[in-house]
């Protein structure tokens, strides 16, 4: 362990959607991966600032995070074979992996696949974006609410509902196919702007700037053109987020 990081948020935030893409993928359930993630995140801020953050941050929050994810899915199979006690036998198990394969997938970078999967086109262009604020950009539900000019309740509802929807779709995570990908673009664009937004003129806490926020935007933003450097799709205009 090394010693106490003095911004443990700052470093936490771009981590999260990376390892919420590690275990969605894994998992096939971003909801899931998404609370298992949160409850890591939880386990990081009262472990690190005393403890010192870890050689691999994004392992050890992938680490945590899998064993939440595993220990709710062996509670659903339990509660499943308690409803199917006529079944002759179990129900096949989810395949854990080794620690190794974790250890691979944690040293890539899943933001863009996640920023793609949240603003899926089961959603509004509206429920899209924030989704994506709060799964990739990591932004509060009330920091959210300002954006939009709602309440953090209405909010709050709107998020819930958009990862209901997605999961009921049963999206693969994945990057989408060239021409999905250039239906979601718009929203994707709007997001980042967002994020890049709060980051420059912070709409809470005790600074005026948040600038991890603009620096990961402009990083993700970089990425994307490099994705779609020569892409017939690239003026896409932001979409209407008033519905």
């Amino acid at each position: 362990m090394t010693a106490a990081h003095p911004h443990v948020d700052d470093l936490l935030r771009p981590l999260a959607p990376q390892v919420v893409g590690v275990l969605t993928r894994r998992f096939g359930d971003f909801d899931a991966a998404e609370d298992a993630v949160q409850e890591a995140l939880l386990d990081a801020l009262a472990q690190w600032p005393a403890e010192g953050v870890p050689d691999n941050p994004k392992g050890w929050l992938v680490q945590v995070a899998y064993r939440r994810m595993i220990e709710q899915v062996r509670s659903e199979q339990a509660r499943r074979r308690r409803e199917e006690l006529v079944a002759a036998r179990d129900p096949a198990g989810h395949r854990t992996s080794p620690a190794a394969d974790l250890a691979f997938e944690a040293d890539g970078d899943d933001t863009l696949v996640m920023l793609f999967l949240s603003c899926h086109p089961a959603l509004t262009p509206a429920s899209a974006i924030a989704l994506t604020l709060r799964a990739v950009g990591g932004l509060t539900t009330a920091e959210i609410g300002r954006a939009f000019m709602v309440p953090e309740a209405t909010m709050a509802q709107r998020i819930s509902r958009a990862k209901q929807r997605i999961r009921a779709s049963g999206a693969p995570f994945g990057m989408p196919e060239p021409d999905e990908r250039s239906a979601r673009l718009a929203s994707v664009l709007h997001v980042l702007y967002l994020i890049f937004n709060e980051g420059y003129t912070a709409g809470g806490g005790p600074g005026l700037h948040r600038v991890e926020l603009s620096r990961e935007a402009i990083r993700l933003a970089r990425t994307l053109h490099g994705l779609l450097r020569g892409s017939p799709h690239g003026d896409a205009r932001p979409p209407d987020c008033s519905r």
